[in-house]
């Protein structure tokens, strides 16, 4: 998924690229062809390795602690017999074919780079090579000239998505992007403590129905005065300091899966200002009380979605287009060189991201479709956590987005 054009922002070169492991210096020979655009145009293996090792980066550094392992890309990560690492060089590869067919379409779009553009990117990679030791240097193949190249092939890549989505709907009505916001008090249905095996103790069914009967009394006082949070203000009273209940709000629209369906039944079923009974649902009980049936910033932000989802889409549909029309032949006896017996990290404190312009952020393939993997399967790790006393957090950390 890419964010707003305009600018030429060059992540790769943000933070210098740290090695670990042990073993032989390896001297990478990073002109040797890699790959070939349509039997002319040669990717050198010195600018593949480069966002690759990017990349490797970019996952040991940020996910490594969360899978609570190393060296991510020489592990089979999904148990499907093939390494990580060899999974993101397929995708890699077609990241490149993509960038390498915009490159070669790009006059066919009236799409160039700028002479500024032409030397912010020089400047870039130079910065790179200086901030980068010569092991670095030599382990990735790089030189001035496969930097400039990649990031070359980044900006017109960017420059080419405003081309190829110049013609998208850009008409929403607020009928599909209408968005509610609700104000609502969740109460886990989850016990508290724990046995001496340090298992969780179910609440009995005298303790739930103890739950909602507060929760209603709570909605009652709602239901009289107009404020939710004035009544769960009153009700925390009289309960523990560490046992104080809040109110969040959350927005959603039709096509939304958060809140959880009961809720969002309920909550339909509210004119504004209006409170529901207790929601019961898998883990918990729910107080709502309807903030507005159409909320104005949350159903233009939904629009603004709405636009880019199609500009998103119609890239991706003109660009296989374009892709068709093109052959991209791998030389799989150089890409083979490039194997996971070294890890690398990303040094957080080289730096700051070298920009050539100050407008919007774009995304020059720096955080590739394997990351996008290595954080669904995150995701899919701690969904249980998502659904358990932790749930009303999330829900309103998915209502901001």
């Amino acid at each position: 998924m890419r964010s707003k054009k305009s600018a030429v922002l060059i992540p790769v070169l943000a933070l210098t690229i740290a090695l670990g492991g042990c073993g032989q210096e390896v001297v990478l020979d990073g002109t040797e062809t890699a790959a070939t655009l349509d039997g002319t145009t040669n990717m050198t293996l010195g600018e593949f390795n480069l966002l690759l090792r990017y990349q490797e980066a970019q996952m040991e550094t940020y996910y490594g602690s969360m899978f609570g392992t190393s060296n991510i890309y020489a592990q089979d990560m999904t148990g499907s017999g093939t390494i990580y690492g060899e999974t993101a060089k397929e995708t890699l590869i077609d990241q490149f074919c993509e960038m390498y067919v915009l490159e070669a379409e790009a006059p066919n779009y009236g799409v160039e780079l700028t002479d500024e553009e032409k030397s912010a990117i020089t400047e870039a990679a130079a910065k790179f090579l200086e901030d980068n030791t010569e092991e670095v240097k030599n382990d990735l193949g790089v030189d001035q000239n496969s930097v400039e190249r990649f990031l070359t092939l980044a900006a017109i890549q960017d420059k080419m998505y405003d081309a190829l989505t110049a013609d998208v709907d850009t008409e929403v009505s607020d009928e599909e992007a209408a968005q509610k916001r609700i104000a609502y008090v969740y109460i886990s249905a989850s016990g508290t403590e724990t046995d001496e095996n340090g298992n969780t103790i179910d609440l009995t069914d005298e303790e739930k129905e103890a739950i909602k009967e507060e929760l209603q009394a709570i909605l009652d006082s709602a239901a009289e005065s107009g404020d939710l949070n004035a009544a769960v203000d009153e009700a925390n009273e009289s309960r523990d300091e560490d046992n104080q209940l809040s109110v969040s709000e959350i927005t959603y629209g039709a096509d939304s899966t958060t809140p959880v369906e009961e809720v969002r039944n309920a909550a339909d079923a509210l004119a504004d200002g209006e409170v529901s009974s207790v929601v019961e649902t898998d883990t918990g009980y729910y107080g709502i009380q309807m903030v507005s049936t159409f909320d104005e910033e949350a159903t233009q932000t939904e629009k603004e979605n709405i636009i880019q989802e199609r500009r998103d889409t119609l890239y991706q549909e003109q660009c296989d287009a374009l892709v068709e029309q093109h052959t991209f032949e791998t030389v799989d006896s150089a890409l083979d060189k490039l194997n996971f017996n070294r890890v690398y990290y990303l040094d957080t404190t080289a730096g700051t991201e070298t920009d050539t312009s100050t407008e919007s952020e774009t995304d020059t393939g720096a955080e590739s479709e394997s990351e996008e993997d290595a954080e669904a399967a995150a995701d899919s790790e701690t969904a249980a956590d998502a659904e358990s006393g932790t749930e009303a957090e999330s829900e309103t950390d998915a209502a901001a987005e």
